[in-house]
């Protein structure tokens, strides 16, 4: 557990519940936020990924799938 989840969980334990609510759900707001910079950070690296670039090449040689009618 990092440092900062470690001040987290001692500021949260000294609210009140709907304080603490709150913060968590900033949290929570947050969170997304996070994933897109790693996923920008790996869009931006321009590193060569031999594994991805064979499956979508698969991908894109198999013949459509059908639509299932409802």
């Amino acid at each position: 557990m990092t440092a900062a989840a470690k001040e987290l969980i001692e500021i949260l334990g000294a609210l009140p519940e709907d304080k603490a609510r709150e913060v968590v759900d900033f949290a929570r707001f947050l969170q997304p936020q996070a994933g897109d910079k790693e996923w920008e950070r790996i869009i931006a690296a321009n590193k060569p990924y031999p594994k991805f670039d064979k499956f979508v090449a698969e991908v894109l040689r198999e013949e459509p799938a059908e639509c299932p009618r409802f």
